[in-house]
């Protein structure tokens, strides 16, 4: 038996405004988590769950992984980054080139996260 892709889950000093901006950017539902926090679920059967849990700490330097969101056109694009920034996410600079297409954002905690524009192929199988 394989294993199996059920959560990922964020250290979050606000669980609930975190997962709310995720829900938001995402379109996915909220829910309160059995265990602790507040989760996204996913939006089919084959999905994994963003699970928020609360902690003190304070984040530190960049994330080791992040969200490639992709885009099938150009306004879709355009609409994932204006909803992210309405609900709370800021543009960021790692080192991007001008030329780049991709859209990079942190969320309201600083976790840096994707936009990537319709036809690259950066994420293709």
């Amino acid at each position: 038996m394989s294993a199996e892709l059920v959560a990922l889950v964020f250290d979050a000093n606000d669980p609930v405004g975190l997962a709310r901006f995720w829900s938001g950017v995402l379109r996915r539902e909220m829910a309160d988590d059995p265990h602790d926090g507040v989760v996204v679920l996913p939006d089919d059967d084959t999905g994994f769950r963003l699970r928020f849990v609360p902690t003190q700490e304070q984040k530190l330097g960049p994330n080791h992984i992040h969200f490639d969101l992709t885009s099938a056109s150009l306004e879709e694009q355009q609409e994932t980054v204006a909803r992210a920034l309405t609900l709370g996410g800021r543009h960021i600079d790692i080192g991007q080139l001008p030329e780049d297409e991709h859209v990079v954002l942190a969320d309201p905690e600083g976790n840096e996260f994707c936009v990537i524009e319709p036809g690259n192929n950066f994420l293709a199988d």
